[in-house]
């Protein structure tokens, strides 16, 4: 598992957790994989997210692990705000996602593992898009 609810305690108090989720410890466990799988959904197009997801300890890169944290405990006082500033969570909350949104456009390149082929070559992701559509108006 990449992140554990204890690690949560870096960011928000292990009782306002239990207060939140009466106790629940399976709606932690839900909404850290759901961080994991918000956040997967960012770096995929780039990352080798296999390998920066099953990173253990030390291994994991500490701002993704941040970020994943910052989703999780999103997800969990969205239940409840008892004792949370909820402003502030959505704010960082906010930060996070355009962040990710950067790294998966390129703008911020992270130090993660790229996707790579067989051979251990960098695989390049093609980009498509446009400019916006001109119109003329008489």
């Amino acid at each position: 598992m990449f992140l554990t609810p204890d690690e949560l305690k870096t960011h928000i108090y292990a009782h306002v957790i239990d207060e939140i989720t009466a106790g629940d410890r399976s709606i932690v466990l839900q909404a850290i994989e759901a961080a994991v799988e918000e956040a997967r959904s960012y770096l995929a197009t780039r990352y080798d997210t296999d390998k920066i997801f099953s990173a253990a300890g030390d291994e994991r890169n500490a701002l993704v692990l941040e970020n994943v944290k910052i989703i999780a405990i999103w997800r969990v006082i969205t239940i409840c705000n008892v004792e949370v500033i909820y402003d502030m969570w959505r704010e960082r909350y906010d930060r996070v996602v355009a962040y990710l949104r950067d790294v998966a456009r390129g703008t911020i390149s992270p130090s993660l593992p790229p996707i790579t082929d067989t051979d251990g070559n960098t695989v390049l992701q093609a980009k498509f898009g446009s400019n916006p559509k001109f119109h003329h108006s008489w």
